[in-house]
């Protein structure tokens, strides 16, 4: 059994590049669409049947290494009672928010028992258990979660901050013992969550924190890495954590004091260059063609996705290849075809 993209993630060159996707499982594909024409999003992911059914439909198209999770970074403050709701068109809405202490003792108060509340996110591990009886063999099996300040974001925005993060800003300056405190709780929650991801089947752990280019270096010190730190401290214990920073290349200095397995890279970055920052680090790369070159004409896809190849396969650890952000819900299926036969066919 070689599972190359694990092997990657735990640092090691392997002789094909391993594949896998953000957003691989999802709207472009008509099969998925077909599903969601039957049930709302939340049923979906909280259906273990039909997540496993999601997750595997990418691997039944495309040759690829790695099954995500069909799920999203919000389920946990959905199990806080936030009330979740995805909105065609729109997103994701929270009824509730959090932007005082006297929302956050809300919070507190189901946080006492973190068993009990991680049985309301069951579902997850039943699907995980699902698809891995599924898998093929060399097929890595990934889990996630959203980093805390990326899913602390939307729950006191109530949704989407839109690229302002206006009333998170607000509670971090003006209130920073209540965004402390949510920090503190979502890290609680978080690890538990993973650890229980991991139990059901989960060999790596993806962190995406999607939203850190909203942060100052300053900030990010501050109000976000002493607790994505922990988590990754923890988790790495128990399986390989891939670090998805978004808009973040002003935070290597940061990356490399979290110190994840992998550092996931999005497409404003040169991989070469955060290859050579990562020298003696230990740390494996992954990314990161920007996914709307999956609109472009083949010979400029392709192009950009050779050059890609090249300069990940080129560190001096593991390197895994993904898009650098996820597949949209309009990305032509036929592109991702040739992409994922470019990637497997590759060799340096």
């Amino acid at each position: 059994m070689t599972k190359i993209l694990y092997n990657a993630a735990i640092g090691k060159k392997t002789e094909k590049i391993p594949l896998w996707l953000m957003r691989q499982a999802g709207r472009y594909l008509p099969e998925y669409r077909e599903i969601r024409k039957q049930h709302s999003t939340l049923q979906m992911f909280k259906t273990p049947n039909i997540a496993a059914e999601v997750t595997l439909q990418p691997l039944k198209r495309f040759q690829l290494d790695g099954a995500i999770l069909y799920a999203d970074i919000l389920l946990i403050p959905d199990a806080l009672e936030l009330g979740l709701n995805f909105i065609e068109k729109e997103g994701p809405k929270f009824e509730k928010t959090i932007r005082s202490q006297n929302d956050l003792n809300n919070l507190l108060n189901l946080t006492e028992n973190i068993e009990k509340l991680i049985e309301k996110l069951s579902y997850v591990g039943e699907t995980l258990d699902k698809v891995k009886t599924r898998l093929d063999k060399n097929v890595t099996l990934l889990g996630f979660a959203g980093a805390p300040f990326t899913v602390a974001s939307y729950m006191i925005e109530g949704g989407s901050s839109k690229g302002e993060f206006f009333e998170c800003k607000k509670l971090m300056f003006n209130q920073p013992d209540v965004f402390h405190s949510l920090m503190n709780i979502l890290t609680k929650v978080t690890i538990a969550y993973l650890k229980m991801q991991i139990k059901a089947g989960a060999e790596v752990i993806q962190l995406f924190e999607s939203w850190s280019g909203a942060l100052s270096a300053d900030q990010y010190n501050e109000f976000c890495l002493p607790y994505t730190k922990k988590i990754v401290d923890e988790i790495k214990m128990h399986a390989p954590v891939i670090h998805f920073f978004g808009q973040g290349a002003h935070l290597t200095k940061q990356l490399l004091e979290i110190n994840p397995n992998v550092y996931g890279v999005d497409w404003r970055q040169n991989l070469d260059k955060v290859s050579a920052q990562l020298k003696e680090t230990y740390i494996s790369l992954q990314g990161n063609l920007d996914p709307l070159l999956l609109y472009a004409p083949t010979d400029r896809l392709l192009d950009h996705l050779e050059k890609c190849l090249i300069d990940g396969s080129k560190h001096q650890y593991g390197y895994i290849f993904n898009l650098g952000h996820g597949c949209t819900q309009h990305t032509p299926i036929e592109k991702v075809a040739e992409l994922v036969k470019f990637v497997n066919a590759f060799r340096l």
